[in-house]
């Protein structure tokens, strides 16, 4: 059933149906004031969903939909409404989760053709570039497993790095050159290898995405750290001269912690980049009022990347934009609407 009508709906409302161990926010009293109340799925955007699928399911034991006998999972079928969300008229996509059982860990990857895009050469300390933080419980277990399939290892010596509280962590770079941070707590408890995930999002400025998360979006802030010549830090990017600051947000109503990192005293280049570029990320955000929601985000600074600069309506009668924050990493509000876009209709077989 979820396979089916995975391919028949947008990727926008699947966080709704089926991300109820990420968001379990309640709707606010006043139903007219525009709020946040939860997120939703993480969606990779990537240049083969089977191969990237693949790597999921082979290196960490995801979930992921079975492979049809043709060898290729379909493409959906053209959603002009979808396509104006992420403005790519004209393009073919397809959309799958991979996920672990049990957990809140629930990885969407999309893929997006015939339209113009380009591949960005993601790098730690650059804003903007989007790192998936997986928990596990025992990374020594995880680095046999990762070595074992020639997996890439991003952190220099090919060794988890110890952090002052006890937390053990490893880079990687996935068969997209994205890189998943591998993350054991002092205290891990669980029978699963995975059992949860974060994002990791470099930013450009502390200050500024603090401000905007907070004051525009309602998030909760925590662990706000000055610029610091952290040992730990520099081991695990190979950023020998980097200075670091870090904080945390999380969104009302949500059990997802984002994390923000800036870089400063090295070489840094901000990301710009289309939804359809390999390398880009997105984050679905549960909303009220989404018109008023993104019409603050754009007056406060975001970037609405939606056709026209609002939302628009997706089927099943849902209704969203897609918006870059200031660090260029995409966001989309979302938002039920009544009757504003029917559902689309499976085709004859």
């Amino acid at each position: 059933m979820f396979r089916s009508i995975s391919r028949m709906i947008p990727a926008v409302v699947l966080a709704a149906a089926f991300s109820s161990g990420v968001t379990t926010g309640q709707a606010p009293s006043d139903a007219n004031k525009p709020a946040v109340l939860g997120t939703g799925t993480f969606t990779v955007f990537v240049e083969n969903m089977d191969r990237s699928l693949a790597f999921f399911h082979d290196v960490f034991g995801m979930e992921v939909p079975a492979l049809p006998a043709t060898g290729e999972r379909p493409y959906n079928r053209a959603n002009p409404q979808l396509f104006a969300m992420f403005d790519i008229a004209g393009a073919r996509e397809r959309h799958q989760s991979a996920r672990i059982a049990g957990t809140r860990v629930n990885l969407e990857l999309m893929e997006i053709q015939d339209v113009s895009h380009q591949t960005i050469p993601l790098r730690i300390q650059d804003p903007g570039t989007a790192t998936l933080v997986f928990i596990v419980r025992d990374l020594d277990a995880m680095l046999s497993r990762i070595k074992q399939g020639n997996v890439a290892i991003a952190t220099p010596g090919s060794k988890p790095v110890v952090f002052a509280d006890g937390t053990r962590s490893l880079l990687i770079r996935d068969v997209d050159q994205r890189f998943i941070e591998l993350r054991q707590p002092p205290s891990a408890s669980g029978t699963g290898e995975i059992l949860d995930m974060r994002l990791l999002i470099t930013v450009n400025d502390m200050e500024a995405t603090k401000r905007a998360y907070r004051d525009v979006l309602g998030f909760t802030v925590e662990g706000e750290t000055q610029f610091t010549a952290n040992a730990p830090m520099r081991a695990l990017t190979g950023l020998s001269n980097a200075q670091v600051r870090r904080s945390r947000v999380q969104a009302p109503g949500s059990t997802l912690w984002i994390e923000f990192v800036e870089f400063q005293g090295i070489d840094r280049k901000p990301l710009r980049m289309k939804i359809q570029d390999r390398g880009a990320a997105r984050l679905q955000v549960r909303v009220q009022n989404v018109d008023a929601v993104v019409d603050s985000m754009k007056k406060s600074g975001f970037t609405v990347m939606s056709v026209g600069g609002v939302a628009v309506p997706i089927p099943p009668n849902f209704k969203g934009a897609l918006v870059a924050d200031p660090n260029n990493f995409f966001l989309t509000p979302y938002a039920p609407c009544d009757g504003c876009s029917p559902t689309i209709q499976a085709p004859a077989k």
